[in-house]
């Protein structure tokens, strides 16, 4: 039974957001919308102009209740290796703590489905992706400030390929039932960067 209209429009986000991530932006319908929010067709359309206004609301919360918690560490003043370490074995923890198939990360899951031409929803995902490289490289010079090994293009480079690695590990995830797989990857991304850096791997 749909919830009454005056549900408000964070709880309608929030639901969404659960929504999305669990089927898709282009797979879900406004019909299965309605069903998993509870919300009626109407009210979804007296806040939204349709689902894509609303799942770029969803995008912006997603980096609220999903990113900042964890990645907040990384981004944090004197963050070195050991938090990014302690960041992707928390979002590991998390996956694992779901029943499978695990939902992976929102922003990869869309990153598949994008169309080439949406730039706006493109904006939305480009802010994550650069988030997370600017909150790896933050790291990563101030361990290269210590080691000294890496240029400062190198430094960048290291940073990028950081963050598509971590997109990799979010993306398979969703096909692999055994976490201890993931943890070894983080493993050997961890060990790469740290032999990189000339740095102690966490």
């Amino acid at each position: 039974m749909p919830r009454p209209t005056s549900q408000s429009r964070a709880d309608l986000v929030d639901n969404a957001l659960t929504a999305f991530w669990n089927i898709g932006f282009h797979a879900i319908s406004m019909r299965d919308m309605v069903r998993e929010t509870g919300v009626s067709r109407g009210s979804i359309y007296s806040e939204f102009k349709g689902k894509r206004e609303l799942f770029h609301a969803c995008l912006a919360r997603y980096q609220e209740v999903a990113v900042t918690p964890r990645f907040g560490q990384v981004e944090a003043e004197g963050a070195r290796l050991l938090d990014i370490k302690q960041f992707l074995d928390d979002g590991i923890a998390s996956q694992e703590s779901l029943d499978p198939p695990m939902p992976g990360c929102l922003v990869v899951n869309t990153l598949a489905q994008i169309d080439p031409a949406d730039e706006e929803t493109k904006r939305y995902l480009e802010y994550h992706t650069d988030r997370l490289t600017n909150g790896f490289q933050a790291v990563f010079e101030r361990e290269n400030a210590v080691t000294g090994a890496l240029s400062d293009q190198e430094v960048t480079a290291l940073a990028e390929f950081t963050t598509t690695s971590v997109l990799g590990l979010w993306s398979n995830c969703r096909k692999i039932t055994d976490a201890d797989e993931m943890r070894r990857y983080v493993d050997m991304l961890m060990n790469l960067i740290g032999a990189k850096l000339g740095a102690e791997c966490p």
